[in-house]
């Protein structure tokens, strides 16, 4: 079986354009998902996750220079205590 130039033509012009009207039928999809009720919840909940991850470090942090802090306290009193005696 012979491919002829006009054929090998043709069947180019014919993939090259359904790739075309593919890509942006896609492009609509998603653009319509990105606007829906379950596109926008879906982004506000991810907003969310990462909010209460940054929280849950910052109270980690925060937690952990109170424990620091509490045990820098505590030898102060012990020293001073012990000055005392």
């Amino acid at each position: 079986m012979e491919i002829r130039g006009v054929d090998f033509f043709l069947g180019l012009t014919a993939g090259v354009g359904l790739g075309v009207v593919l890509s942006l039928a896609w492009s609509k999809v998603r653009g319509w998902l990105g606007y829906s009720a379950v596109g926008r919840l879906s982004q506000e909940n991810f907003q969310l996750k990462r909010r209460l991850a940054e929280k849950d470090r910052y109270i980690g942090k925060m937690l952990s220079e109170t424990e620091r802090l509490a045990e820098t306290l505590g030898q102060k009193k012990v020293l001073s205590q012990e000055n005392l005696d």
